[in-house]
């Protein structure tokens, strides 16, 4: 084709035709630049289809994320849940002194979640340039308060009463008048103690009753009550955040 343009050009000079020839070399350079407007307009238009491609795919991927999180959720609630209950009942009455020993250290066990939120998706939508490019702006700004201020503050509180409740470990199971025969969820109740079930039983119960042990269940009792509280409040968030990005698929 170029050998083409390169006679017609070569006849017209030859023919001393130079007013038809610059005519035609103007209207030769047109095609080019039209030519390489189209070329960029495709390539655009693949660049923009590869793009919107990979935003579907991470949008999908932060729902699955988002899902993941839901479940442990509603397992942290349900911890919290059960936790609050055992401190009101170790505050409010005196039932737990008819249950046997290691119940009753059930009861006072300091129990801590650790964070199992995904933040997978969020940080390559971030690093790729791609935080803002999701959808609606009311989508991007629910992904950015539920990654910057709702998963970051919930990380908080459940460090905070980690941090607190292995305090309390101290307090429950190094103390010097009450053996343990439970750590967490590790129990050595088969091998023997140095005063009897009815003797530990007593000193568990003195542990409790005394200030210091009733200050450390109301410590936790107020911790797990704000840890609930987020739980809650994070999981609504969640919802309807997944609900949002789904509406966003349905209009790509």
């Amino acid at each position: 084709m170029i050998k083409f343009f390169r006679i017609i050009r070569q006849n017209l000079l030859l023919e001393g035709k130079t007013g038809r020839y610059l005519k035609y070399a103007i209207g030769e350079i047109v095609l080019v630049v039209i030519g390489i407007l189209i070329a960029l307009q495709i390539n655009n238009w693949n660049e923009d289809r590869i793009k919107e491609k990979r935003i579907v795919g991470y949008i999908k991927s932060m729902i699955e994320d988002i899902e993941s999180d839901l479940i442990y959720f509603d397992q942290d609630i349900r911890n919290f849940e059960q936790k609050i209950k055992e401190c009101e009942y170790l505050i409010t009455s005196e039932g737990y002194k008819q249950l046997e020993v290691d119940s009753i250290a059930k009861l006072v066990r300091p129990l801590y979640l650790i964070n199992r939120t995904t933040s997978q998706t969020y940080e390559k939508l971030k690093n790729e340039g791609f935080i803002e490019s999701l959808g609606s702006n009311g989508t991007n700004k629910a992904v950015n308060d539920y990654y910057n201020t709702q998963i970051i503050h919930y990380q908080g509180l459940i460090m905070e009463d980690k941090e607190e409740s292995l305090k309390s470990f101290d307090y429950w199971y190094y103390n010097s008048t009450y053996e343990a025969s439970t750590y967490g969820n590790d129990n050595t109740s088969t091998k023997p103690f140095l005063t009897s079930a009815s003797s530990r039983k007593t000193q568990i119960i003195k542990l409790i009753e005394s200030i210091e042990g009733r200050n450390h269940i109301r410590g936790n009792l107020i911790r797990k009550t704000k840890c609930l509280r987020s739980a809650k409040l994070i999981q609504q968030k969640a919802i309807a955040l997944k609900k949002m990005l789904n509406q966003e698929l349905e209009t790509r």
